[in-house]
């Protein structure tokens, strides 16, 4: 083994050691950035079960005095679930916490005060069961759960402060972690480009040793392929005493003689000459005897009903006193070549024919002598100036350009000179001072040395193309910009009346307080009610504001019972002493990867209106199933129910504010709101129904973009 063969594999080997460390230096700061990435995310879920604690903590009071108001024992039932799921999600951040010690008696006093709370809103619903409603009002007034909630929000707060300061110095640490991740792969990236240039520089050197041997080796077969031509050619001598022709095989092969027939004479080869033809080289042989030097032509001859095209070239041979001696000369045949040409020609015709058609402009320049050398007739078409003038000034291309886009070409000239093809649009001056989009594509030609030889090139006009573009755009800029204009009116309208409206209600009511006549009191009563319907309308507005703006809540699976549990438990208060039965069928699809807020709204609005305009003659029926067939999901919420007139309120079934039955009290948004949730979410609403006969509401909706991922399909076992 050599020495340069060894230096060869020792830096192989050493590349690939290095690349290795470097290799396993990324994959240490890779799992260093997962494990800060995971501390951040550690320090958000404590965050989220504090917040989630307090939530459920004021749930559990919220509950509590709703028993005391209502004395419904669902509510009290709900309530002893919540308790445990509150103290069950303590537990949680206690686990979560568990290396932290300084937190630990912060998790001890806010464990303390939220059992507290519990036990004092179960202390409410004892004291409401057994002794009434104003006991427990009067508890509820001395102030006590007021100060279990101001502790247990004191401990939240010191909780969620030491989490931030965690998370502030974990973010930062997770930071840093990733720039360094990113910096070792970036020399890992930079080692790998370095061999790979290494590499490259290598193969060209090869390369070009590759080419010189090459070009050493065409030398050398240029040579036999000159020695093998001159071989082939046909060659002939005239012996002008007799008139004969000595020729060569090849000669007599072209010509169709053969050679020991005896047929050598003038006449022999004269007379397979093409009649068109003959008379043509009869006189330039006769010019051969006056004229010195070569003369070539060429000329058609008929082998055995075959026409050849022939090249030949003839001279004539003196003495020393310039005395004819002989004639000599040369024929080859060309005749496959000819007729490509012919053909090459042809097509060129058809080309021209086809680019004349499609408007389309090809053009070949010279990049050495800066000149065309070919550009179609369309140019005229496109551009107003006829072909000839392009070649004879090379620079009206460049003037024929608009002045505000040749920069656009200097760009392309650069890039045509490192090999690469481009295509570029720009505008172009006609010669009738008309302007127009063209659409550039161009192929550079490069020299065995890299450098720009010749460049091919088609423009078309993309004129109407070009400009239903700038009108498309423009379409879409004032698009957006009307929306910005009504996104900022209807947050003037939802946000900035509130305060008025509010203001307003509260001096109506300061008024109510004082003395006035029964007049003035009706003219407050008036004023009041005509503010709260207004302070009503703007809160509908929030609400439909909050729905469009909720579609970017983040998704989650979904289980439909589950859903259709939690809608019948908000439901008890309005289905308790109704005879009704609903039947729930997710068996074809159950679970969902979408909005939960949304399905749950959907959910509650359909099933609440079933049940407020049943029939009191029979015993309601409320079924609800999924269809899912060819990746669309259908869900049916059936009944039979009063059902709607839809030939007079079809068209307005789904707007809002719209009522159609004044038997129960609402406001017309539930429909208006499933409809928009699910519009929102991609999907349809459609509705069947007759008097008397029930309705029907289907909503179908493309499961793309809803599916569950894959990831935990195997998991929820859909």
């Amino acid at each position: 083994m050599n020495a340069l063969s060894k230096r060869v594999i020792y830096s192989v080997q050493l590349s690939a050691f290095i690349l290795i460390c470097l290799l396993l230096v990324s994959y240490y700061n890779i799992k260093r950035a997962d494990v800060r990435e995971k501390w951040v995310k550690h320090s958000d879920e404590v965050l989220i079960q504090t917040e989630r604690i307090q939530l459920m903590a004021g749930k559990n009071e919220i509950l509590a005095r709703d028993y005391m108001l209502t004395g419904n024992k669902s509510f009290a039932q709900y309530f002893l679930k919540t308790g445990t799921k509150t103290l069950k999600e303590l537990d949680v951040i206690k686990q979560l916490t568990s290396d932290n010690a300084f937190i630990k008696p912060m998790l001890d006093s806010l464990g303390f005060y939220i059992s507290k709370r519990i036990e004092f809103a179960g202390r409410i619903i004892k004291l409401r069961k057994d002794n009434g409603l104003q006991p427990a009002i009067v508890l509820i007034q001395g102030g006590e759960g007021k100060i279990y909630e101001y502790k247990a929000a004191f401990y939240i707060q010191l909780i969620e402060q030491n989490e931030n300061r965690l998370m502030a110095i974990r973010k930062t640490a997770s930071r840093k972690a990733l720039v360094i991740m990113n910096g070792s792969f970036i020399v890992t990236l930079i080692f790998i480009l370095v061999i790979f240039i290494r590499i490259i520089l290598q193969s060209k050197k090869e390369a070009i040793e590759r080419n010189c041997l090459v070009k050493e080796l065409s030398e050398h077969d240029e040579r036999n392929r000159e020695a093998e031509k001159l071989a082939s050619l046909g060659t002939w001598s005239m012996n002008l005493n007799n008139q004969t022709i000595n020729a060569s095989d090849e000669m007599c092969c072209i010509w169709g003689i053969d050679p020991f027939t005896g047929k050598n004479k003038i006449k022999h080869f004269i007379q397979k000459v093409h009649p068109d033809d003959l008379k043509m080289v009869r006189g330039k042989i006769k010019s051969t005897a006056i004229e010195k030097g070569i003369i070539n032509f060429s000329f058609r001859l008929i082998d055995n009903e075959q026409v050849k095209y022939i090249n030949a070239g003839i001279t004539e041979v003196r003495d020393e006193n310039e005395k004819l001696l002989t004639i000599t000369g040369y024929a080859q045949d060309i005749t496959e070549k000819t007729i490509a040409a012919i053909e090459l020609g042809d097509t060129n015709k058809e080309m021209k024919v086809l680019f004349a058609r499609i408007g389309e402009v090809v053009f070949s320049r010279d990049i050495k002598s800066d000149t065309f050398i070919h550009i179609s007739d369309t140019c005229e078409q496109l551009l107003g100036y006829a072909a000839e003038e392009f070649t004879t000034d090379p620079e009206l291309w460049i003037t024929a350009i608009h002045p505000n886009d040749r920069h656009v070409v200097k760009t392309g000239n650069t890039q045509l000179e490192k090999g690469r093809q481009i295509v570029s649009q720009y505008r172009i001056i006609r010669k009738d001072g008309a302007v127009r989009w063209v659409e550039n594509k161009i192929i550079p030609k490069m020299d065995d040395e890299g450098k720009l030889i010749r460049i091919d090139a088609v423009i078309k006009d993309i004129t109407e193309k070009r400009l239903a573009e700038l009108e498309r755009e423009k379409i879409i800029s004032d698009l957006i910009q009307r929306n910005k204009t009504l996104e900022q009116f209807n947050y003037i309208v939802s946000h900035n009346l509130r305060a008025p409206v509010a203001n307003i209600i509260g001096l109506s009511q300061v008024l109510r307080l004082t003395d006035e006549t029964n007049e003035q009191r009706m003219v407050i009563e008036n004023i009041l009610t005509s503010v709260n319907n207004l302070d009503d309308k703007i809160r509908d507005l929030n609400i439909i504001l909050q729905v469009r703006e909720q579609i970017n809540e983040k998704k989650e699976i979904i289980d439909f019972n589950e859903i259709v549990k939690d809608v019948l438990i908000s439901l008890q208060p309005v289905m308790d002493r109704k005879d009704l039965r609903i039947n729930c069928n997710f068996s074809q699809l159950n679970h969902l990867f979408t909005i939960r807020n949304y399905f749950y709204s959907i959910f509650y609005n359909l099933l609440l209106n079933s049940i407020n305009y049943r029939r009191e003659d029979v015993k309601t029926l409320i079924s609800v199933k999924t269809i899912f067939t060819n990746n669309l999901l259908e869900l049916l919420f059936t009944d039979n129910g009063k059902g709607i007139d839809l030939d007079k309120n079809g068209s307005i079934l789904f707007g809002l504010y719209r009522r159609f039955d004044d038997s129960v009290e609402g406001k017309g948004m539930g429909l208006f709101m499933v409809k928009t949730q699910v519009e929102a979410l991609g999907g349809t609403i459609h509705v069947k129904s007759a008097i008397n006969g029930g309705t029907t509401f289907s909503i179908k909706m493309p499961v793309q973009g809803l599916e569950i991922p894959k990831a935990v399909k195997e998991l929820i076992n859909v």
